[in-house]
């Protein structure tokens, strides 16, 4: 609807004009969309609703294949004890035997060829695949933890690691006591031959290495007295218990993790389609699209969608759809105000939005207040008005037959005026007029199909049937094509006093019906405002609709 001349615009607004013709408004949606609320979020969350149930289901069910195919592992872990100090009276000293890093020692080849061998298992890359070991940097404790898909094979791989480092470490510190005895040999044997020289007369120099070697062997007994004092150096403290139940998560709790991970994959994914979703939800996203005004909002109905009820102000008087049809006529008379036999198209942006069925059942409840209406059905590519009223489609003249009666054309396709002119008059509209079943109300039907309908609507024969058509009703209603698919619905709008568009909520796409209404402004059509059909009411709006006692 034109905006009122000196009104303000609005932020954004973008003002387009054409020489000879008014300005127009086009929406820009170069504005900056306020935040989210959370009751939007909620909102947005409730209308998503599928989409996140379909998203918890599917990581549930992923979660349960995970939990059937899995291999349960049990864990089985010894404590091995290793000794870095040693007492000696009061006084805590250093372990005088070199122990390489326990968790090296561990993987070390020589511990597994002794766990191998205690497991009589030759393959020592098995047995050695699923053990590791944590040291204490503190105490010196090393746990060795064994993991298998059996629970008794897992025990028996701890057991044979813990004693085979055990028995390594004892071996590297039996090892370093032979290495010491060894030497004490020597020592013993090279004293008792200095012994045997000391008549000669060298005495003092041999005197000198006997006590030089006999400080080595005492030296060397004490760090073999202070070895065999600390002994064990390593020593099982807790020994390989039998697991009773696998590691990993249960099954329980995978399920748990599955549920959330998809309510929260649900979750983003609702929003990000939400974000990218460009179809109308609700009427301040509509006013974000045009001026227009939103003339009615009606309802989404069960009945209406799988066709049980056609006229709803016949079939459902009292329902919230016939409610609406009320709100819509009456908003449209405020538009009208005097004008007298008005010609209005209704139309919308694509195919499937309810035009067909608000334009029936507008020109019900105008009939119904006691108008004389005719009803057109102008859709000559896929003409419906006549099912809707329960008529016969096809094979009946009509507007087409109406419109070529008044424009003859030579097999060049070129337009002659007739010998003897010929006019539509009142009597041969009237004669191609249907009843309808409803007081007051007839329907034009659309007549012979045509191959090229939007020429007939542009040629001069259609100025002659819209001229007669007030003669013989108050209000007249056109059912066109929708304005993206076909050019038929600008030509007749710039005939008429203003078009209807009606969009539906969750199907229009707001580029699609901004593009509409720019159409039509730019043909001179006026677009009267906007219908949204099909809208899903909440609890909130309970009280919008006044509730019949039956």
């Amino acid at each position: 609807m034109p905006r009122a001349e000196g009104a303000p615009q609005r932020a954004g607004d973008v003002v387009s004009s054409s020489p000879g013709s008014a300005s127009t408004w086009r929406p820009s949606f170069t504005e900056s969309e306020s935040p989210l609320t959370f009751r939007e979020f909620l909102f947005t969350l409730w209308r998503r609703k599928l989409t996140i149930v379909v998203s918890i289901v599917v990581a549930v069910v992923a979660a349960l294949a995970y939990s059937k195919v899995q291999t349960p592992k049990y864990q089985s872990t010894a404590l091995v004890q290793e000794s870095t100090v040693t007492a000696s009276g009061s006084t805590t000293q250093t372990n005088p035997v070199t122990l390489p890093d326990p968790v090296q020692q561990l993987e070390s080849t020589a511990v597994q060829i002794r766990a191998a061998k205690l497991l009589g298992d030759a393959n020592l890359s098995t047995v050695a695949h699923d053990v590791t070991g944590t040291a204490d940097p503190t105490t010196g404790a090393l746990t060795i933890t064994a993991t298998d898909a059996n629970a008794a094979r897992a025990q028996a791989v701890a057991k044979a690691y813990s004693q085979a480092f055990v028995d390594q470490t004892q071996a590297l510190v039996q090892a370093q006591m032979d290495k010491i005895t060894s030497a004490l040999n020597q020592l013993k044997t090279q004293i008792s031959g200095l012994q045997g020289q000391t008549g000669s007369a060298t005495n003092a120099v041999i005197q000198a290495q006997i006590t030089a070697a006999t400080n080595s062997y005492s030296s060397l007994q004490s760090q073999l007295n202070t070895i065999q004092f600390g002994e064990p150096y390593s020593s099982i403290q807790i020994a390989a218990g039998l697991p009773v139940t696998p590691t990993g998560l249960s099954k329980s709790k995978l399920l748990a993790i599955g549920f959330v991970a998809g309510l929260l994959a649900g979750c983003g994914i609702a929003l990000a389609r939400d974000q990218f979703d460009t179809r109308l939800r609700s009427s301040p996203e509509l006013l974000s699209v045009t001026d227009a005004p939103i003339l009615a909002e009606l309802p989404q109905d069960g009945e209406v969608r799988s066709g049980t009820v056609a006229i709803a102000l016949v079939q459902a008087p009292q329902s919230q759809m016939a409610e609406s049809i009320r709100e819509l006529r009456t908003s449209i008379r405020v538009i009208l105000h005097d004008t007298p036999s008005p010609v209005i198209v209704v139309t919308s942006p694509e195919a499937g939005d309810g035009k067909t069925f608000v334009t029936a059942n507008l020109a019900a409840a105008w009939a119904m207040s006691g108008s004389k209406v005719i009803v057109i059905s102008a859709d000559f590519r896929r003409p419906r008005l006549e099912e809707v009223f329960g008529l016969p489609t096809g094979g009946s003249p009509g507007l087409s037959d109406l419109i070529r009666s008044n424009w003859k054309r030579e097999p060049d396709r070129q337009p002659v005026a007739p010998a003897e002119e010929e006019q539509v008059d009142q009597s041969s509209v009237s004669s191609l007029l249907l009843d309808t079943g409803i007081v007051g109300l007839q329907l034009l039907p659309a007549g012979t199909q045509l191959d090229h309908p939007s020429e007939l609507f542009g040629s001069p024969g259609m100025r002659p049937v819209l001229d007669q058509l007030p003669l013989l009703a108050d209000v007249i209603l056109v059912d066109t094509p929708p304005v993206l698919a076909a050019p038929d619905t600008a030509i007749i709008g710039s005939m008429a006093f203003g078009s209807l568009v009606v969009a539906a909520e969750g199907k229009t796409d707001r580029v699609d019906l901004e593009r509409t209404v720019r159409r039509l402004e730019t043909t001179h059509c006026r677009v009267l405002g906007v219908a949204l059909n099909r809208v899903r009411r909440s609890s909130s709006d309970s009280y919008q609709y006044y509730a019949y006692k039956r």
